[in-house]
């Protein structure tokens, strides 16, 4: 009869980020596990709470399926006489495997008849083979860091303090980091007068929900999201007002408690003078509070925030006092850092970005902002007053004392200060914008001027850095390459007009050398950040859901024009998945005309596009070279409107005149002269095709 599978992993407190990374690996060393064991079962789900990882499996069988193995022996007439009677062969090879002669049976093979012993191996049970199991998909786990805590030196997120592992009412026994498994699990913190927790013995993993909520703890995490929604909702709306609940904040609330209790915070209304930024950024990053907007006017905060308690306090009065007391102070060091900055004016906290270290060896942020200067301008196209000011003034907070307490405010105060002084808000948007785009919601620049100065940051790093060999190895990235170099490409994507990675590189390259910056050559370090680009664009492509050897295809044709190839390998992906087989029929003509002018040029020929139409002999090639000249003006023109869906389509037109080609027509002619027109007309085919992709690298 199947049973119910439940393993829990009770460990201490273990940090927001790392939970919903942990459960989805759960999730899948669990599925991965079960069919390995030949487990048959139905829905697997994953839970968790900052004190434990949960996976239950309803109608887990208790014993494996039976497997079937055939293992092949000699051939037919090496295992049997003409007359059909066992050889010593076929005895030996029925001795081996433990079967009889009698048993074995005669199959057919794409390699002629052998004999086969047929094995049939009874499954083991469940219980068994979980209890091997279950331990490696603990110790399979991986986080983003680490604890050591037993002496056995075993390692995961935090320390394991209990596990239970049953399959219905019997516990499946191991032991891991010198904790045995049992049926022993625990509730809420201080339930039961104890801080570990109210202790609860389950009869069966079918009780296991239902006897932890009763102990004060919701598992089921999603379940708790929507409750922290909730409450947060409607303890703002006790105060006259709707909460702000980004997504990212939720979540991470969601794994602080494990049963969520919201309460209402007061604060005094003085610090409503302070920018509305700030009392953002310290309630909800410092203090991860939940910040309160008038109804009527959700662009201005109320005095009041909503904080999510684990479990109801005994005295939640006294707690919300405490909570009180910490959010003042923190605005009252903002209130003042505040007062202090504005005692100046921004220009004049550019004057001491010279003090600031970029990166060790690479100068200033004032020698940066020189650089970002020359390169911006460069971008842009042309001499602007308004970009030039808005880079003189984009790194000027970094010296402000409210950014050096709140590091997340960089960009947000030089904008509110930039505003405060009377600068152009083109100026003001710019300053806050060029550290766009951002996570969650990666939103663009508002402007160009911000546009082209996060370009120009971006690119002016990536450089800077390659140069010195500060390339990101591993999950070693100190200086934010892997994110700055995809945020790159996510603005090349929306650029307004066609910009040029290999060229914004070179001047890039070229201003960090005049500026006596360069260590390496140009080319070493250009070719290294291509290469990184290529594998961020990559990455970037799979998450539009573009099939790998599309990818592969696309970049290997070239992607110095980003939304262009965005726009390539979406048409490709799109034709594919709608037009399968016709789409394979032409990728197949295609790469008989890359394929064969690759050989040639292992062989040394001369291939170039320059085609004699006067020694053009056989009609099929006289044709194909004729079709091409009609369609090339069409397919640049979509090419040109990045229509490539229709330039796939007049290439597609060429399919049947490439085939008869080939049916017809000796490519590799003995004739010098003759050889090398047909493969100057084919060069012209591939010179269109590699305008979309290297069509080799297409699967069909």
């Amino acid at each position: 009869m199947p049973k119910t599978l439940l393993l829990e992993i009770g460990t201490e407190e273990m940090p927001a980020r790392f939970m919903l990374p942990a459960l989805e690996q759960l999730r899948e060393l669990v599925v991965k596990t079960l069919t390995e064991l030949r487990l048959e079962h139905g829905q697997i789900r994953t839970m968790g709470t900052p004190r434990r990882l949960v996976a239950i499996v309803s109608e887990v069988a208790e014993t494996q399926m039976p497997i079937i193995r055939e293992i092949r022996g000699p051939a037919k007439h090496i295992a049997f006489d003409p007359q059909g009677n066992p050889t010593r062969a076929a005895e030996g090879f029925a001795r081996s495997q433990g079967v009889s002669v009698q048993d074995l049976v005669v199959k057919a093979t794409d390699k002629g008849e052998f004999v086969f012993a047929v094995k049939r191996e009874e499954g083991r049970p469940a219980l068994e083979v979980l209890s091997e199991a279950l331990p490696q998909i603990i110790r399979s786990l991986s986080f983003p860091k680490t604890m050591r805590w037993e002496e056995s030196g075993f390692r995961f997120g935090r320390p394991i303090r209990w596990v239970v592992a049953l399959l219905g009412e019997d516990v499946i026994p191991f032991e891991i980091a010198g904790v045995r498994s049992d049926r022993v699990t625990y509730g809420r913190r201080f339930t039961g007068g104890q801080s570990i927790g109210k202790q609860i013995t389950l009869k069966s993993a079918d009780d296991y929900e239902k006897a932890l909520e009763e102990a004060h703890v919701i598992v089921d995490h999603e379940r708790r999201r929507e409750l922290v929604k909730l409450q947060v909702q409607e303890a703002a709306q006790s105060v006259g007002g709707t909460a702000v609940m980004p997504d990212e904040l939720v979540d991470e609330v969601t794994f602080l408690v494990e049963e969520p209790v919201a309460l209402v915070g007061h604060f005094d209304e003085r610090y409503l003078e302070l920018p509305s930024e700030v009392l953002v950024t310290v309630m909800q990053h410092h203090q991860r509070y939940f910040p309160v907007l008038r109804k009527d006017d959700q662009s201005k905060l109320l005095p009041h925030f909503v904080f999510v308690s684990n479990g109801m306090p005994k005295a939640p009065d006294l707690v919300r006092q405490g909570n009180e007391r910490v959010v003042t102070a923190r605005f009252e060091d903002a209130r003042f850092y505040f007062a202090d900055d504005r005692k100046h004016r921004l220009e004049e906290f550019a004057q001491k970005l010279s003090d600031i270290v970029f990166i060790e060896d690479l100068g200033t942020m004032a020698d940066k902002v020189e650089r970002l200067k020359r390169l911006a301008t460069n971008l842009y196209g042309s001499l602007s007053p308004t970009l030039l000011r808005a880079a003189e003034l984009c790194k000027a907070d970094l010296a402000t004392r409210l950014v050096n307490e709140f590091t997340e405010l960089q960009g947000v105060i030089g904008r509110v200060y930039a505003l405060l002084d009377g600068e152009p808000i083109e100026v003001a948007e710019a300053i806050e914008d060029h550290y766009k785009p951002l996570p969650p919601d990666f939103e663009m620049p508002r402007n160009e001027i911000g546009f082209w100065l996060a370009v120009a940051d971006r690119i002016d790093t990536l450089c800077a850095c390659f140069d010195r060999n500060l390339i990101p190895t591993g999950s070693h990235d100190p200086f934010g390459l892997r994110r700055a170099a995809t945020t790159l490409l996510m603005l090349l994507r929306n650029a307004p007009r066609k910009t040029s990675v290999k060229e914004s590189i070179d001047i890039a390259l070229k201003i960090l050398s005049e500026m006596g910056m360069t260590q390496r050559s140009q080319g070493e370090t250009e070719a290294q950040l291509l290469e990184f680009l290529r594998e961020r664009l990559d990455g970037l492509l799979e998450a539009e859901g573009i099939d790998h050897d599309i990818r592969q295809a696309v970049l290997a044709a070239g992607f110095d024009d980003v939304a262009e190839t965005f726009d390539r390998a979406k048409a490709l992906q799109k034709l594919r998945n709608e037009r399968t087989d016709w789409f394979n029929e032409t990728v197949i003509a295609f790469t008989r005309v890359t394929n064969i002018l690759a050989q040639a040029r292992q062989k040394g020929e001369i291939v170039d596009g320059n085609v004699d139409a006067k020694v053009l002999q056989v009609e099929a090639e006289k044709e194909l070279n004729e079709v091409v000249s009609e369609i090339a003006p069409t397919f640049a023109e979509h090419v040109r409107q990045r229509n490539f869906v229709a330039a796939f389509e007049t290439l597609a037109t060429l399919t049947p005149k490439i085939n008869r080609f080939f049916d017809e027509v000796l490519v590799m002619h003995e004739d010098a002269k003759i050889r090398r027109n047909r493969l100057a007309l084919l060069r012209r085919i591939e010179t269109l095709l590699l305008s979309i992709a290297d069509f080799r690298l297409v699967r069909t």
